[in-house]
């Protein structure tokens, strides 16, 4: 990979637009709402797929368009997880992103890990080509920045989007692609309100941790990750004091192999994996199979890849209970396996812990008090502790690295939580029972809170996750968007699309 890092491109203007659709037009009209990689995914999707003559409208409130919380990060050292090779925004040419690298920079292989800026970068410039073929075919694309507060029928079937700006757009289809929801804050009796001084809710609070002290000790909630990511944003400033890592098992993401660029051949799912019942079934299944595949000269990661094919089916071959046993006691070892740390990234990382930069601790937060001096006491009980055993430490601050939720109800004061919010208010949207994300039918329509499908109304990104376990990585969402394209048009006015 080249030594040096090509800094992301500038945001691109927006044209002027108007979003309300007169209500004599009768161009058929879709709305993508939120423009990270599954709405840009969609929407590049749809420019190809829409008849001449039809009307598109990205409505998005970042001007940077196609990155979204992960690609928008500025921070070089936040990589990506998969190799490079297999991370083209077209399910049809996986190898896009590697392609446009090399085109752009050079020296870049399929394997490389590079930061995830470049693949906004590629999207960005993705997403514009691709309107101007759009344009040139008759396609109408319009870039609304703004925030839609609240999604409305219409008397004619259609939807009526209210901007947080004041505007107003019609269209005849929405498709809701508004990515992950903010952490959930966590509960501690006594403590002080997340947002207080020391007490950062979101790690992508700009504001708040600029104003860290370079020599404070800070606490990340959390070591998967969005843990590691604010690590290495804090070594990449310079942060001398102490950073500690503190989650309920201390578990850290397993590294990839060096030069993965994909597994490697040969190696395919056990009859038994097909023939297991329930949740203790597959688990043996998938070990037994691990076991095969090493004695065979494989590792777990190959098992893994393979499985991943398969993961959806599994899931949905598991009962309520079995899935809440899995969320209770295998996930966290699941996804330290399945979502994996760049080599590089992890040797800085163990290269930390060894000298002492860097502590991980397995334990549950049980209180924080406000100090004199501006620091806060923490009290945590380490794993397997006695009642009443605490482990106390003094920090500048704690930083929520959690995760994202999937959970509408926590997220209602912040966008786009506050739009999904406001849906299920109104029965317009079913949440799974297990806070995993939303229900849609087979053409990823949302359903109501009756369960029944929403004409005109489809949802794409992670929180398909409900249903099908594996659906928050580019390549099972590049497919889902590639499907809910194909919904869309189909779903447009037959006599419009005529």
């Amino acid at each position: 990979m080249p030594a040096s890092t090509p800094a992301a491109s500038p945001a691109e203007p927006v044209r002027p637009t108007e979003p309300a659709r007169r209500g004599d037009d009768p161009s058929p009209c879709v709305a993508v709402v939120g423009l990270g990689f599954s709405g840009a995914a969609t929407a590049m999707q749809l420019m190809r797929q829409l008849p001449r003559g039809a009307r598109l409208l990205l409505i998005e409130p970042d001007a940077r368009r196609a990155r979204g919380l992960a690609y928008g990060t500025r921070c070089a050292s936040h990589w990506l997880n998969v190799p490079a090779g297999r991370l083209g925004w077209d399910a049809d040419n996986e190898a896009g992103f590697i392609d446009w690298l090399c085109a752009q920079y050079g020296a870049y292989s399929a394997s490389d890990f590079v930061p995830r800026m470049l693949l906004g970068n590629y999207l960005t410039q993705a997403l514009a080509a691709a309107e101007q073929v759009a344009t040139a075919r008759g396609v109408q694309v319009q870039t609304v920045t703004d925030r839609v507060s609240a999604l409305e029928r219409t008397a004619r079937g259609g939807s009526l989007l209210r901007l947080a700006g004041g505007g107003v757009c019609r269209a005849d289809v929405v498709v809701l692609a508004t990515g992950h929801l903010a952490p959930e804050s966590p509960r501690i009796a006594g403590a002080p309100a997340w947002g207080s001084p020391g007490l950062i809710d979101q790690p992508w609070d700009d504001a708040a941790l600029a104003a860290l002290p370079e020599d404070g000790e800070v606490l990340l909630l959390g070591s998967g990750l969005s843990a590691i990511d604010m690590l290495t944003w804090l070594q990449d400033r310079g942060h001398a004091g102490r950073v500690t890592m503190l989650s309920r098992r201390g578990l850290l993401p397993q590294p990839h192999r060096s030069l993965e660029a994909r597994p490697r051949p040969g190696l395919v799912p056990s009859q038994a994996l097909a023939d297991a019942r329930g949740l203790v079934g597959m688990l043996r299944a998938v070990r037994g199979w691990a076991a095969l595949a090493q004695a065979e000269g494989h590792d777990w990661r190959d098992v893994m890849a393979n499985l991943r094919a398969c993961t959806p089916r599994l899931w949905q071959r598991l009962s309520a209970r079995e899935r809440r046993q899995f969320l209770r006691h295998l996930q966290p070892w699941w996804d330290t396996h399945r979502h994996r740390l760049a080599p590089g990234i992890h040797t800085r990382l163990q290269a930390a812990l060894r000298a002492g930069q860097v502590e991980l601790h397995a334990g549950r937060l049980q209180a924080i008090t406000p100090c004199p001096d501006g620091r806060l006491d923490l009290a945590w009980r380490p794993r397997g502790a006695a009642a009443g055993v605490l482990e106390r430490r003094h920090v500048a601050a704690i930083v929520n690295c959690t995760g994202p939720s999937a959970r509408v109800g926590h997220a209602a004061q912040t966008p786009p939580g506050s739009l999904l919010a406001a849906l299920q208010a109104r029965g317009r949207l079913a949440v799974d029972a297990m806070g995993l994300g939303l229900r849609v039918d087979d053409r990823h329509r949302l359903l109501d809170a009756q369960g029944r499908p929403q004409a005109g109304l489809h949802y794409v990104g992670p929180m398909l996750k409900a249903q099908f376990w594996e659906a928050v990585a580019i390549p099972e969402l590049r497919v889902h968007a590639r499907s809910v394209a194909e919904q869309v048009v189909r779903a447009l006015p037959v006599t419009a699309a005529a």
